[in-house]
Formats: structure tokens, sequence, C-alpha cells
């Protein structure tokens, strides 16, 4: 064998070696799917029952598909999402998981038909963990829209309301690249006989002490017409005393003609303790409250140090409107305001879809325009729950 020979060897075992590393990096960076990076701060997928609701009496069926919708075509390999339930007033019924594209995932611990008796068994809260794989790695999944992932079909076990609800969702989408971003969906309430359970409080929740409130949200100046005017506001309070914190009761509001929600939360207090209330909306940054009629010269200026708010059994009535509660925490929210918020509003503008006004009306019109874009960017100053 001469030298030239040689050579020319020697640069195709290189060539040979190089691409075998770049394959084998490729191939974890596949599989390992629990280590990949999250996804940029354009991408939303929204997560979505249909239909959103049903009414079914003790023993009755019923069946709800998952549907997921990203803003623009992704293409994924992977979903995980996980359904709740009260196993108390609903069961899955017998072979009633199915996956629509994909197979259940038993590595990552996706649930199957196999599963259901487990999951029904005992009591408390119920989850299903609808991990699903794309049975051709090679091709992936192409979503260009509302896609269908999987179906449930339950058995209820009352007439009550109760609410079935999905959380840490998420899809690993496949870029251009072959790299791979784990990409969050959205959360979902599905009703059941009117909605109402364990993810959201009827009524404030129980206690000695009923918190009537009045408050005022930024960009609202009238009363939002009638299938825009409901909040569903979280109020959370902390005793200066000891130093304890509640945990968030969830009441429903609605607005009069001069843009003023109200609505109200119990919770049980010590009379001789002074209070500190938290308020968060639900595309709003939480607001710490220590006066109990707080006023403010601008919109959102308000602050406070200690608590200076008495509570007793029955009947409390505060006036909050005297300050703005501002927008601009989106759902799913996670206590500051970001890139993913405006995001979400910019991608949908002009849209009046049901789930996207969900998301992202902040001034509840039933649109997203650039009347919202204007409420999330002017938040950025403020950012975070205080």
């Amino acid at each position: 064998m001469n030298f030239k020979s040689m050579k020319k060897d020697i640069l195709k075992i290189a060539v040979i070696f190089l691409v075998t590393v770049a394959a084998v990096v490729w191939g974890l960076n596949f599989i390992f799917l629990g280590k990949t990076p999250k996804s940029k701060a354009d991408e939303v997928l929204t997560l979505s029952f249909d239909p959103t609701s049903a009414t079914a009496a003790n023993n009755g069926e019923f069946t709800m598909t998952i549907k997921a919708t990203p803003t623009s075509a992704m293409n994924i390999q992977l979903y995980k999402i996980n359904i709740n339930f009260d196993k108390s007033k609903v069961k899955i019924k017998d072979s009633g998981i199915n996956y629509v594209v994909g197979q259940p995932s038993s590595a990552l611990g996706g649930d199957d038909n196999s599963r259901i008796s487990a999951i029904n068994g005992d009591s408390g809260q119920g989850m299903i963990k609808l991990y699903g794989e794309i049975t051709n790695p090679a091709t992936g999944l192409i979503m260009n829209g509302a896609t269908e992932l999987a179906k449930i079909t339950f058995i209820s076990k009352t007439d009550n309301s109760y609410t079935v609800t999905n959380s840490d969702s998420s899809v690993s989408k496949v870029n251009g690249d072959y790299s791979i971003n784990t990409v969050s969906l959205s959360n979902a309430t599905f009703n059941v006989n009117g909605g109402g359970g364990p993810t959201a409080t009827p009524g404030g929740g129980a206690g000695n002490a009923k918190l009537k409130l009045k408050l005022k949200f930024q960009g609202i100046a009238g009363k939002p017409a009638d299938a825009y005017n409901k909040l569903a506001v979280k109020v959370k309070l902390l005793n200066e005393a000891n130093e304890n914190v509640t945990d968030y009761k969830t009441g429903d509001f609605v607005a009069d003609t001069a843009g003023v929600w109200s609505g109200e939360v119990s919770f049980n207090v010590n009379p001789s303790a002074k209070y500190v209330v938290y308020v968060k909306g639900p595309y709003h940054i939480q607001k710490k409250i220590c006066d109990e009629k707080p006023t403010e010269t601008a919109a959102g200026t308000y602050r406070c140090d200690r608590g200076k708010i008495t509570l007793n059994a029955g009947d409390n009535n505060f006036d909050l409107s005297g300050i703005v509660l501002l927008a601009g925490d989106l759902p799913v929210q996670d206590g500051s305001v970001t890139a993913y918020d405006t995001s979400l509003v910019r991608n949908n503008l002009g849209k009046t879809d049901t789930d996207e006004v969900s998301k992202a009306d902040v001034n509840r019109d039933g649109k997203v325009d650039t009347q919202d874009y204007s409420l999330i960017i002017a938040a950025l100053s403020v950012r975070n729950d205080e």
C-alpha cells in the first residue's frame, strides 16, 4: 500500500468516525426527552376539551376528547398530559382510555386500559397519565391546527357538579435541526353538571369570615357583555401575628356598569389579628393589600408594608376599587409577566375564538386586539406578583 492510498483510507476512517459521533449525539438527544430544552417564548400550545362540559346523571357516561392546538405548524414526538378527577364523583369506564394518536409510553409510566382498576381504586384525587409516543419517530406527528390526541370515557357517580382538569402537560417538539424542545400545554377545565370541584371552591369556600370585596381591574372601564362578565379571582390571607399564610380561595366576581367587580370568599380568621389580603385575577399580577380602603394617585402605584385589616366572623365588606389590579400574568400563570405573556397576545391578535379569548382577552371585550397587547406591555414595568 503506497502513501497516497494510506492517506485516502485515513480520511475515510476520519469521516466515518465523525459521522458516527454526530449520529450518537443526535440519538441520545432524541431518546432522553426529559433533558431537552424548554420551548421558545413565542411557542404557545393550547390544550382544550371537546366538548367543554357534559351533563351526566348517577351512572351516566360521558366522553371527552383532548385536543392540542399550536399557533403554527409543529412536529411532535411525544405528549404528556395528566388528567385529574375526583374519585368520589367519577370513575373511568372499562376500556375508557383511547389514544387517538401515538401509543402509551410504558417506559415513561403512561397509563392504558390495563391500569384503569388501579387508577379508579381507593379514594381521593385520581390521575390519568396520558403519555403518548408517536409510533413513527422518523416522521413524528405534524400538527397544523386543532389535533385530537386522546379520548376518555367516564362514568359519573353523582348528580352533583364537579370538574375534570389537566395539569403539568407538555409535548416534545422536533425542530428542523432534529433538536427537541419541551413545549408546555395550557390547562383546561371540563365541567360536569355545571362544574365546580377540586380545582375551584364554589362560593369562595367555607369559613367563619366572609370577605365581600369590590375590585377594579386594569383596562375594564364598564360592564362586559354577559358572556365575559365573570372572573375567577384568587384570594389569600397573611396573619401578621404569626405570619401564617392561607391557601388561595377562589371566588367568581362580576362587574357593574362602572367596571367595579364584586364577589366573595370565606376564611377562618382570628378577630384579634391584623391581616394582609393578597388578590390575584385570572389575567393579573397579584396585589398585596394592607388597608381596608386603599387608594392611589396613579394606577398600580399602591404599595404597603404591614397588614392593618381586621376580620371578624360574618360579613366583612371591603371596597378595594380605589386601586387598580394590573394585567399581565396570563394563563397558565407563573407569577410574572414574561415574553410568554406578550407572545400569547401577539400571536392571537384578531382572534375571537373561545379558546383564544379565554387566554388572552385581558379587557373582556370578546376579542384579542391591540388594547390587550398594550395592557401587557404596560405591565412589564412591574412584572412580578407582590
